[in-house]
């Protein structure tokens, strides 16, 4: 069931019962006000009744004491006779006195019967109903009882009041028509009715489409999750709400773009690992080949001494470069996985160690180096800078002509923002580091002016395996991996590195580490 239907049907049963259970209340009260309204008519009309009763048997006594003749030495058997003529001339009188009073006060729809010492002796209506014992039991004089009995679907309230005449009990029993309360309550409950079911359509109709208003919402993030989970991770969902469901659709956006970002990254690791793969068997395999046909050729044929030696020497010098490569790249593993020691190291000396390692190799090619170092002491891991510092150098070395200058300088700096190389093994630009700002750094530059580089080949050079001359790089034994290993290494420093070239005009490359 959908989430509208739920809070439709919810506040429907609701409403229901809040509606069923304030019209109960007033309804019920309404019929109670109506029936205490019948009960007193009842009573009043009991005691019409009752009074004029009384007053005719008044009357009548009257007349009969006025009528007797009496002496003053009466026996008492002559007292007995009276009081028993007294009696019995009450029982006899009462039909006629009840029919005396029913004319004079009876209302329509309302009756009365007459017991005297415990027999009816008159009433007027014709339906000549029994009265339960109940109105009897416990009455006394002055108190009524009341009773409410149905009969051919019509409610009578019976009321019943007790005089002594002759210390005889005298019952007035009168009823009253109390349909009209009864007939109230019936029509309150129809209306009521007809209320509610008005009332239901209509806030049915309402909570629809308000429901749907409010759950549109969550329609949307229910089609943009269906959406990205076929794989549409650009889908975003438009909802400008500030209730809960806005924020929570800010989350949801939030985290398709987190998802999103992932599923880039793993895309690029994919394509880089693809790539890396590629580059690796390419890279293994030229110098594979050169070594197996050298091999060969030394094997079938009879070379001259000359050309055995030329042979010996490819083969020699291809094997060295696997050896670099493969030596480049367990360092290259081992710093992905692995925290690295730091001590305190005075730049000047690692920096002339650094010059001492590519001395050898700058000679043969008759290269100078210039430096300018200001000494420092930082905290660094000595042997992986010193390893960063020579492939930069290295490189240098490859892109400069015959007698041409590297410089080497050192210096602390102040309030600089470079670029660094995302990631050892990223593909793209430099990444702007402004938001990781240095106050005192201390920063050492390698320049060289060889052959330069283009915008794209700087970006790349962190790259596994990229190479901006590929045939000037493997004749000079490069890998690709150097610089990648640099990138790493840096990392580990929370260093900066930024390069700035121009083809034909050299390259500059800049370390930034923190003080």
């Amino acid at each position: 069931m959908k989430f509208r239907y739920k809070v439709l049907f919810t506040n429907l049963i609701l409403l229901s019962l809040g509606l069923g259970l304030v019209g109960y209340l007033m309804i019920h009260k309404n019929f109670e006000l109506a029936k205490q309204t019948q009960l007193k008519n009842a009573i009043v009309q009991n005691n019409l009744v009752q009074s004029s009763v009384e007053y005719e048997l008044l009357q009548l006594l009257n007349s009969v004491s006025d009528n007797s003749e009496t002496s003053n030495n009466n026996t008492d058997n002559n007292n007995a006779e009276k009081s028993s003529i007294s009696a019995s001339s009450i029982a006899a009188q009462l039909p006629q006195i009840g029919s005396r009073v029913s004319s004079s006060v009876r209302s329509r729809d309302s009756f009365f019967y007459i017991y005297f010492d415990g027999e009816k002796v008159y009433t007027d209506d014709k339906s000549d109903a029994r009265i339960s014992d109940t109105l009897f039991k416990n009455l006394t004089t002055g108190n009524k009882n009341y009773v409410i009995k149905e009969e051919s679907l019509k409610h009578y309230i019976y009321v019943t009041s007790q005089s002594v005449i002759d210390e005889k009990n005298l019952w007035i029993v009168s009823k009253c028509d109390a349909s009209e309360a009864y007939t109230l309550l019936d029509e309150q409950i129809n209306y009521f009715r007809l209320i509610i079911i008005v009332i239901l359509i209509a806030e049915s109709a309402a909570m629809y489409f308000i429901s749907r208003y409010m759950t549109k919402p969550l329609e949307k993030l229910n089609h943009v999750s269906e959406e990205i989970a076929q794989g549409d991770y650009a889908t975003r969902v438009n909802v400008k709400s500030h209730d809960e469901i806005g924020l929570l659709a800010q989350k949801f956006n939030i985290m398709a773009q987190a998802v999103s970002d992932h599923v880039d990254e793993l895309n690029d690791m994919v394509h880089r690992r693809e790539q890396f793969v590629a580059d690796f068997t390419h890279e293994i395999k030229t110098p594979m080949t050169s070594i197996i046909g050298y091999a060969d050729t030394m094997r079938s044929l009879e070379l001259p001494r000359e050309e055995q030696m030329m042979a010996l020497g490819y083969i020699f010098s291809e094997g060295k470069r696997l050896e670099s490569m493969s030596q480049k790249l367990f360092e290259l593993i081992y710093l992905r996985r692995h925290d690295i020691e730091k001590a305190r190291v005075h730049m000047a000396d690692l920096c002339a160690e650094v010059v001492k390692v590519v001395e050898p190799a700058y000679e043969n090619r008759h290269l100078t180096i210039e430096t300018e170092i200001e000494d420092a002491v930082l905290t660094v891991n000595r042997e992986l800078l010193v390893t960063a510092l020579v492939n930069m150098m290295d490189n240098a070395r490859k892109a400069s002509e015959e007698g041409q200058q590297v410089e080497v300088t050192g210096k602390f700096v102040d309030n600089m923002a470079c670029n660094i190389c995302k990631d050892k093994t990223d593909i793209g630009e430099a990444e702007s580091a402004d938001d990781g700002k240095c106050t005192r750094a201390y920063e050492i530059s390698i320049i060289d002016h060889g052959i330069g580089m283009t915008k794209e080949q700087a970006a790349k050079i962190c790259d596994e395996f990229y190479m901006a001359d590929k045939s000037r790089a493997r004749k000079e034994g490069g890998a690709g991996i150097g610089m990648s290993l640099v990138a790493i290494i840096l990392e580990h420093h929370n260093a900066v590195l930024s390069v700035e070239s121009e083809p034909g005009c050299g390259t500059t490359m800049r370390i930034l580490l923190p003080w």
